[in-house]
């Protein structure tokens, strides 16, 4: 008879495809720092703009 896992130890096993979650931006400490990021990937329209949830003092680049 094989004995049931417990269903705590459940929720840290991977089920694989289940996490259907969209990845965040990628986030900056400074607006330098996040308009240069955008140049090495070759991203030329793009706006630096600053996090707006919490306390948060992040800058992220959105693409137009």
């Amino acid at each position: 008879m094989v004995r049931k896992m417990h269903t705590r130890r459940l929720r840290y096993i991977p089920k694989g495809n289940e996490r259907n979650r969209t990845s965040r931006l990628k986030t900056f400490l400074t607006e330098a720092a996040a308009k240069k990021h955008a140049e090495e990937l070759g991203i030329k329209k793009f706006t630096v703009i600053r996090s707006k949830f919490g306390l948060s003092k992040k800058f992220k680049i959105i693409p137009e």
